[in-house]
């Protein structure tokens, strides 16, 4: 096998990245756009010694779960990965990969709960970032085509309750659209990565309860013609904030920290589990507001349920679940180690009433979690722990903290099956799961949010 091969092959499985995988004498191939049971014709695109990837040319045989997309532009964009799967297998075919990363890690059989999610599988973002280009000399957003950084434009509405992107909705679409009208009207150019040159880079916008905060990030110090931008989302009849990033960096990170407020409120109120936070343009928020209060709740329940008297939340960020898990415990410690985080989350926790129930502490969590552990254990406190890290998981030096600390539960929310699994065979000597229960925070894409609770055995 050789890249050019033109071959017929059976998929056979499904890959971590919502891939097709077949096998051609012995080595693997992974196909994306295709799923098991389906016969396929490919080009080989890459081959080295342990796989090879390959791109579909022609469906032979399709299987009965595959679907049309409802996104037009589907099989060119490299926004989502399962929209010609149905909604149920998909659901399979991310338990199944839960499942196959803790058979990996742990050399034993987990049981995993089914995927749950809140029943929105198309409009559920509410956050969504997509870079400008100029394309036969118009301003145009949509997402980069797969492996590049080729932006390939949206299309028209499909739905008329969603964008042009049947992920988010349409009052995001509304904002979007009043944007480029006023971007062509300006006269505006767009940035080159390569050149390092031009002015537009991205839009991005976040919807917050009713209101929708909007930035517009831009290789330059100033907004040109704000208040024609200001009268055109004024136009849509949405409320909203408006904010300028000046990012002048030859980066291809999205948004810098010098963001100035044009228009409208500074930080928007969201409500999470009766928790009402204040949220910036750089504040961390998950992307799915069903799917996350079903996790928040889930987590403060089980903790109830379990009768832990102190709970010690670990990578706090601005302290959106340490109130939550306020509602359900004796006394929280939130452990965040960047002050403005920090000081958002004295400001939150004092707003919510729950200055006498919430601690919250500036510093590494590796430090700062093995002190307070030995301080709870002085004064004979039952306690557990909440882990909700970044994808790539705990840091060693925090597991090897949390193992000193011997807490008696643990609950950790994960959105990468794979650090997971990781994590959880080095937290396996001294815990026993109870249950892997993921979530479906990112429909029709290969991404999965999972909780594991642990008992201290």
């Amino acid at each position: 096998m050789k890249k050019g091969d033109i071959l017929d092959l059976e998929i056979t499985s499904s890959g971590m990245e919502g891939e097709g995988v077949a096998r051609v004498e012995g080595q693997v191939v992974f196909v994306p756009l295709c799923m098991q049971g389906e016969k396929v014709r490919v080009m080989v695109r890459e081959v080295n010694k342990k796989f090879a990837r390959a791109s579909v040319i022609k469906v032979l045989e399709p299987c009965e779960d595959r679907v049309i997309p409802l996104c037009p532009i589907f099989y060119r964009c490299g926004c989502c990965d399962m929209q010609h799967i149905k909604y149920r297998k998909q659901l399979e075919i991310k338990k199944a990969n839960v499942e196959a990363c803790l058979y990996k890690a742990l050399k034993r059989r987990i049981d995993v709960d089914d995927v749950r999610g809140d029943g929105l599988v198309f409009g559920y973002r509410n956050k969504i970032q997509v870079p400008l280009a100029k394309v036969a000399g118009k301003v145009v957003a949509g997402y980069y085509k797969g492996n590049t950084h080729k932006v390939v434009p949206f299309g028209e509405r499909v739905r008329e309750d969603l964008g042009a992107c049947v992920m988010y909705e349409r009052g995001m679409q509304d904002m979007l659209d009043a944007f480029l009208n006023y971007a062509n009207e300006a006269g505006l150019d767009c940035y080159d990565e390569e050149r390092h040159e031009g002015f537009l880079r991205h839009f991005v916008a976040r919807k917050v309860g009713d209101k929708y905060a909007v930035v517009i990030v831009g290789n330059g110090k100033k907004l040109p013609l704000q208040k024609s931008l200001i009268k055109a989302l004024t136009n849509t009849g949405r409320k909203f904030s408006l904010y300028f990033d000046s990012n002048t960096k030859k980066t291809n990170v999205i948004m810098s920290s010098d963001i100035t407020l044009i228009y409208g409120e500074a930080r928007l109120e969201a409500d999470v589990c009766g928790v009402r936070a204040k949220v910036s343009p750089l504040s961390f928020m998950q992307i799915n507001d069903g799917v996350r209060d079903m996790i928040y709740r889930d987590v403060a329940e089980r903790i109830k349920s379990d009768g832990e008297g102190t709970v010690i939340d670990a990578y706090s960020g601005a302290g959106v679940l340490t109130n939550v898990l306020a509602k359900s415990a004796k006394k929280v410690y939130g452990i965040e180690i960047v002050p403005e985080a920090v000081a958002d989350a004295d400001e939150l926790t004092k707003s919510c009433g729950n200055a006498v129930k919430v601690v919250n502490i500036c510093g590494d969590c590796a430090q700062k979690l093995p002190l307070l552990a030995d301080k709870l254990r002085e004064e004979r406190e039952k306690f557990s722990v909440v882990l909700d890290p970044p994808r790539k998981g705990c840091d060693a030096k925090v597991l090897d903290a949390l193992k000193s600390a011997k807490p008696d539960a643990v609950y950790y929310i994960s959105c990468n099956p794979a650090t997971l699994a990781r994590d959880l065979a080095i937290l396996d000597c001294d815990y026993e799961i109870l249950s892997v229960s993921p979530y479906d925070m990112f429909p029709q894409t290969k991404h999965v949010e999972t909780v594991a609770c642990l008992k201290r055995k």
